[in-house]
């Protein structure tokens, strides 16, 4: 298994308006980090009604009918994402088939992530948990498979 790092932030921007009756409404944002070879991925977690309501690619479709069929969407406190790969050298970012659901009351984040462009298709269950310097700029909730105290 891949080593990974899920890091979330707070919204800083969460409820702000960017147009008339148009607010965002992501409560975290947040980063994966991908070892050997490395890889980033960008995150947004929504309710799953807004995170459904995102919903554009085909691909993005097949997954929430994939999850219609399971009982995930009804889960008390759910918070949803899709993914966007980012390249850290061109800053540019792309929308990757994949989903990320975090069970806010249990703890629990699970990942799919299928980017055959970058020879990323595996899946992970993590554990979130509280960071203790959690502040500006510094993530509130991290999801790992690995200690960091080596991580580069």
């Amino acid at each position: 298994m891949r080593e990974i790092a899920v890091r979330l932030f707070i919204n800083e921007r969460y409820m702000d308006s960017y147009g008339k009756g148009v607010f965002n409404r992501a409560t975290y944002n947040g980063s994966i980090e991908l070892h050997n070879p490395n890889q980033k991925y960008l995150v947004d977690f929504y309710d799953y009604a807004h995170w459904e309501f995102r919903a554009k690619s085909d691909a993005q479709i097949k997954v929430l009918k994939y999850l219609e069929q399971t009982d995930l969407p009804k889960a008390p406190n759910l918070l949803m994402s899709w993914i966007l790969h980012y390249d850290t050298a061109t800053k540019s970012k792309t929308q990757i088939p994949g989903f990320c659901a975090y069970l806010q009351d249990s703890q629990e984040l699970h990942l799919h992530i299928d980017d055959a462009d970058h020879a990323v298709m595996e899946d992970w269950d993590l554990r979130v948990r509280q960071c203790k310097n959690a502040g500006a700029k510094l993530p509130v909730l991290l999801a790992t498979n690995v200690a960091l105290d080596n991580w580069q």
